[in-house]
């Protein structure tokens, strides 16, 4: 069988966020924008990947990157299962773009795309073809205990997790006095009891010395906290390895981390490493950084995209959680389901994912 590519096509849409979420840079939020790319091959089997951002805007012209690598592939004759050749033509013809934001992404749908076009021309699930450590993963819950939530918001959402199942549940902190994120901790603590892991999440939000103060702070109180997120601005590396090297908490982190060149950074600044399949520019990146990190022996996990990154983490020997959000089920015949705190991968080929037709007509939007 050979695959060469046909035909790339784009849909533009946008899923709703139930309840909506209030981001600390973007405000309130009641959908997702995501461009659905699909790589279709001549003989062979197509293929799907999606980014995602905040307006049809800018997912649109992330799409208009897509259609030009689009045309030079079809042009270039490449088998859609080279990878990484094809990789290395996309990044040399976006060069001029600096490989950061809207390149980054198109790069990363058109990527993933392929690699659920490889899985399925092997026959194999994605998590298998890729070294298959294990057929499922650790989920934990993070659709919920945002920043904005009362108190009890806060403790109704975590009774409801663990009545679902979920063993792990990620908390958003540092848009408050440090005592009263320190009060929030401990009674969601005090309501899921002591087995739950809970991670904590300060958004980027927090000066080195702040986020040292809220560390020990909660290190001390009877929170328990599994990890401590994103602490401080991203790309204060030096502010990063401060929290880090003042051993109050597991110091995790690295989900803006946009190129091969700083992962030693990362591995330089965090306990446990945190990687995007999107932000970094796909999947044939994000195993680079994986063996990186793997060689450093950090455990690897992963921010949003869950039923795609599930497969990464599932073949890493240092995988460790995939976090799980339901925002791009309706994207989906078949959307991936977290049950008692865990994603069981399937035997399907590829990404072992099926898009609605009518999702990607009922949900399009005009950029």
């Amino acid at each position: 069988m050979t695959c060469p590519i046909h035909r790339v096509e784009t849909h533009l849409v946008a899923t709703p966020l139930d309840p909506p979420i209030v981001h600390p840079f973007l405000g309130a939020r009641t959908r997702f924008v995501s461009l659905v790319v699909e790589v279709h091959t001549r003989g062979g089997p197509s293929g799907f990947g999606y980014v995602t951002g905040e307006s049809p805007q800018q997912m649109a012209a992330v799409g208009r990157i897509v259609a030009d690598l689009g045309a030079r592939l079809i042009a270039s004759g490449l088998d859609a299962r080279q990878n990484a050749a094809i990789y290395e033509r996309m990044w040399n013809w976006t060069v001029d773009l600096l490989h950061e934001g809207a390149a980054t992404l198109a790069l990363a749908a058109i990527d993933i795309a392929l690699w659920d076009i490889k899985g399925k021309a092997a026959d194999e699930p994605l998590w298998r073809l890729l070294g298959g450590m294990r057929d499922s993963v650790p989920a934990y819950a993070s659709e919920t205990l945002w920043r904005h939530m009362s108190q009890d918001e806060i403790e109704a959402a975590g009774a409801d997790l663990v009545a679902r199942g979920f063993d792990a549940m990620k908390l958003r902190l540092g848009n408050r006095p440090w005592h009263e994120d320190v009060a929030r901790a401990v009674a969601l603590r005090r309501v899921v009891g002591p087995k739950v892991k809970i991670m904590t999440d300060a958004l980027w939000g927090m000066r080195a010395d702040e986020a040292i103060r809220l560390g020990r702070a909660l290190a001390d109180s009877e929170a328990d906290i599994f990890w401590f997120e994103e602490p401080v601005r991203d790309g204060d590396w030096a502010g990063l390895t401060r929290v880090r090297d003042a051993g109050v908490l597991t110091v995790a982190g690295g989900e803006r981390v946009s190129a091969i060149t700083q992962v030693p950074h990362l591995i330089g600044a965090v306990d446990h490493a945190i990687l995007d399949v999107h932000h970094i520019g796909g999947i044939t990146p994000w195993l680079k950084a994986a063996a990186m990190l793997d060689a450093a022996d950090l455990p690897i996990s992963v921010h949003i995209v869950p039923e795609v990154q599930a497969h990464l983490v599932a073949a890493q020997r240092t995988g460790a959680w995939v976090e799980y959000m339901q925002w791009w089920d309706a994207l989906y015949e078949d959307p991936l389901h977290a049950v008692d705190g865990k994603l069981t991968l399937s035997q399907k080929p590829g990404l072992g994912l099926t898009l609605s037709r009518r999702a990607l007509t009922d949900l399009r939007v005009d950029g």
